[in-house]
């Protein structure tokens, strides 16, 4: 992330801990655990700790916050600059999640949902209207390039779902989540969770029959 306010976080350049937590029995350990690099931050207040701790989630939120969107990267990556924004503003939450990926997600989860009703329904599926056509114009494929243009449908489908189908089959099926960890991300109960997935599943399946039957 390169705006200002924001440490930029760089994988390559993971944060140098304290000798002491980098040496065991005279030897370098390997790279510093996120445990390290969040007890390194809230002991010194360095910025660069909680920069390389970010580091190790930024494909992971630019890939659901890309999904969540529709497809838009540009627009993910404002979400994952705003989530970023969030834990530095108030680390607090950061520090003390016991399921941290979570935290982060539903974080860029509420900014991303905020970002699409704040954006027009034309500009939501822009991205999308290309994907049919093209599989309506090519040739009948075969092998590899007709199992990739399956998934590339089944994808445009998902893409096409309503904002809060689309989120929960993201975490179910993106980011492998339980029904748990789903209602603790969105706020719903489980019950409901389970519901509004498989009222998803079905909407799915209805759009992929429909492609089908177009082609």
């Amino acid at each position: 992330m390169r705006r200002d306010g924001v440490p930029r976080p760089s994988a390559a350049a993971a944060a140098r801990l304290p000798n002491e937590d980098r040496k065991r029995g005279g030897a370098m350990t390997s790279e510093p655990t996120e445990e390290d690099l969040l007890r390194a931050y809230a002991a010194s207040g360095d910025s660069k700790f909680l920069g390389s701790f970010l580091a190790r989630y930024e494909g992971r939120l630019l890939r659901f916050a890309t999904r969540l969107l529709g497809g838009d990267h540009h627009g993910a990556q404002d979400v994952v600059q705003e989530t970023f924004f969030q834990v530095v503003r108030r680390p607090a939450g950061l520090l003390a999640a016991e399921r941290r990926h979570n935290w982060l997600l539903k974080i860029a989860r509420n900014i991303g949902i905020s970002r699409m009703r704040r954006a027009t329904l034309a500009d939501r599926h822009e991205t999308f209207r290309a994907g049919p056509a093209a599989l309506r114009a090519g040739c009948p494929p075969s092998g590899a390039v007709e199992a990739e243009e399956r998934t590339a449908a089944v994808r445009a489908a998902i893409d096409r779902l309503p904002p809060r189908c689309r989120e929960l089959l993201l975490l179910k099926v993106q980011e492998e989540k339980s029904y748990r960890e789903i209602a603790e991300i969105t706020g719903l109960t489980v019950t409901n969770v389970g519901f509004l997935l498989h009222r998803a599943m079905k909407e799915l399946s209805l759009r992929l029959a429909g492609s089908r039957e177009a082609l």
